[in-house]
């Protein structure tokens, strides 16, 4: 569950109805992804009026609304059951779950609750604690009268001036707790759990401190538990519309949190490769209810898990454990994404590049042999070359590091046109480049296995070709004919491919501008919060205004940021 008054219409499937702006209550589940996850608006109740409450005060552990004179208080009982207490005023629930069979019901299971099923996927209790409660439910029935019968919930101050009811998701079944702890109870201990994970991490530079905290306690609200097809705890990249785990932005979500919570950051490393295909292709995404298979997203989980075994984020028997996983989504490439046995593997679409709109294929189309993926892909094999000495495999690592040699070879020799990276078709080899997106940088990553011929014009490209702006890294450069302003991978700021940029730098021996890069990021999130993504010549933050990824890209650059200090220090 989730309160939000996320209410925007994007170009996103499922959102482009008209929703009544104000606070709702959402279900985050993955059934629901792309589609108006709203189940009930909330609506003040100031004596014979409904009014929008406006919320006085956020914390990860309090919400507190006005309504009128009076006040409404929100916070935690557990991660299934929200506690609502009024105070000199009331809150309605409205059904607002958009569901055409109409499948919303209610009824009483005794005096003081009720149970609601707000459409298909969703079950709720409603217990009264104090005050007043009252359900207004009209009878079921099919057809379209889901848009004309509203469930609707009430909670009104006693005699005392307070109202307090708890509200319960459940899956399958439900038993009510034989005792509850009081509301505050319950305040002080989301407080104290956010609090103790907190301190697991890094101190942060004291200009990042209270950024840092947001970052934390994004990364904190937007885990869910097992459920499902999740196995174990998995961070949603948002719990505004993007309420799932993509298969290259849980990489970035296991490195934040690395340094902090180094199990649940294995957790999120692993969790894609719990639901491998048996051809070894990892899902584009997955969720609670279900996988995707239409797409992929890059081979970057390599380049991760070298960055996990760096800072010792590896439990015990891990390595072992999740080899085989990583050889078999290397050798999915190689086998099912060479449509012309060149040897180079290919997209096949922009959105299993991760970039999904990126002017980079806009010559050539698709399938399309990307310098990013050649990279990625001997970045990975070096690693499983690496794993495979720790595990005792020294006859495999000799084969993944010779691999990895060729692969670089071929990659220089069919994508390196003598002053730039471009893009080869893969069903005729044909060759272009179109735009200037930072794509074409990204094999900066490869550090001193690229001559330094090739390293330096890469730097130079980056660097003159104005992809690195005063607030990150371009996804495409504001001198480019095709940059837009908001046109996601056309220009937009994103915080992984600035990290990636970032430490492509630093591997080619720029760590002074990969550090100025840096700082400027930091600076950006600072002043626009954790963004999908940001506007590359202003900053401003654009699209999803909670994206867990960028809350993550922040506290890595902010702890390097620490360890420098310490450093000079």
């Amino acid at each position: 569950m989730t309160l939000t008054m996320n209410v925007e219409r994007r170009d996103h499937p499922g959102r482009d109805n008209d929703v009544e702006p104000g606070l709702y209550l959402g279900d985050v589940s993955g059934l629901r992804l792309w589609r108006w996850n709203g189940v009930f608006l909330l609506l003040g109740i100031d004596g014979d009026r409904f009014v929008q409450p406006e919320v006085t005060s956020a914390t990860y552990d309090l919400l507190v609304l006005s309504v009128g004179t009076g006040t409404v208080e929100v916070t935690w009982e557990d991660a299934d059951t929200m506690r609502f207490r009024c105070s000199g005023a009331g809150l309605r629930f409205v059904q607002s779950v958009i569901d055409p069979m109409d499948a919303a019901l209610a009824f009483p299971t005794g005096t003081d609750a009720w149970r609601l099923q707000m459409g298909e996927d969703a079950h709720y209790v409603v217990t009264r604690l104090s005050g007043l409660l009252s359900v207004d439910a009209p009878n079921v029935r099919t057809g379209d009268a889901d848009t004309v019968d509203r469930k609707v919930i009430d909670m009104r101050p006693g005699s005392d001036g307070i109202a307090e009811i708890a509200l319960t998701q459940y899956e399958a079944g439900y038993v009510a707790p034989a005792s509850r702890p009081s509301f505050q109870e319950c305040r002080i201990a989301v407080h104290e759990e956010l609090a103790t994970w907190s301190a697991g991490f890094p101190v942060l530079p004291a200009e990042l401190v209270s950024t840092g905290e947001a970052a934390r306690g994004l990364l904190w609200s937007s885990t869910v538990g097992p459920r499902g097809l999740l196995g174990r705890p998995g961070i949603l990249m948002s719990k505004n519309w993007m309420n799932a785990i993509w298969s290259w932005d849980h990489c970035f979500n296991a490195l934040g949190l690395a340094a902090g919570d180094s199990r649940l950051a294995w957790d999120q490393f692993v969790l894609l490769f719990d639901h491998q295909h048996r051809d070894g292709m990892l899902p584009d995404l997955i969720h609670d209810y279900g996988r995707m298979w239409g797409f992929c997203k890059p081979p970057v989980h390599g380049w991760t898990l070298g960055h996990l075994i760096a800072a010792g984020a590896v439990p015990a028997g891990g390595l072992d454990a999740i080899y085989p996983k990583l050889v078999a989504w290397t050798e999915w490439w190689f086998t099912y994404r060479d449509l012309d046995q060149d040897g180079l593997c290919e997209y096949f679409h922009g959105c299993d590049s991760g970039q999904d709109n990126s002017s980079a294929f806009d010559s050539t189309g698709f399938p399309a042999a990307s310098p990013d993926l050649a990279a990625f892909l001997v970045i990975q094999m070096d690693v499983l070359a690496d794993v495979a000495m720790r595990i005792g495999n020294e006859g495999e690592a000799a084969e993944w590091s010779r691999r990895a040699d060729d692969h670089l070879a071929l990659m220089l020799d069919l994508l390196w046109n003598g002053e730039s990276f471009w893009i080869r078709h893969g069903s005729d080899g044909a060759t272009g480049r179109t735009g200037a997106s930072q794509l074409f940088v990204l094999p900066m990553l490869l550090g001193d296995r690229l001559p330094e011929a090739v390293r330096e014009a890469l730097v130079r490209e980056a660097l003159e070709g104005g992809l690195l702006t005063m607030h990150g890294v371009a996804s495409e450069s504001p001198q480019s004919a095709a940059y837009e302003p908001d046109g996601y991978w056309r220009g937009p700021i994103w915080a992984p491919t600035t990290y990636l940029v970032i430490e492509g730098l630093r591997a080619c021996g720029r760590s002074d501008l990969a550090d100025d890069v840096a700082a400027r990021f930091l600076v950006t999130v600072c002043q626009g919060g954790f963004a999908e993504n940001f506007e590359a010549t202003t900053g401003l933050p654009l699209r999803d205004r909670g994206y867990s990824w960028s809350a993550s890209v922040f506290l890595i650059l902010a702890r390097e940021r620490a360890l420098q200090k310490d450093v000079r220090s």
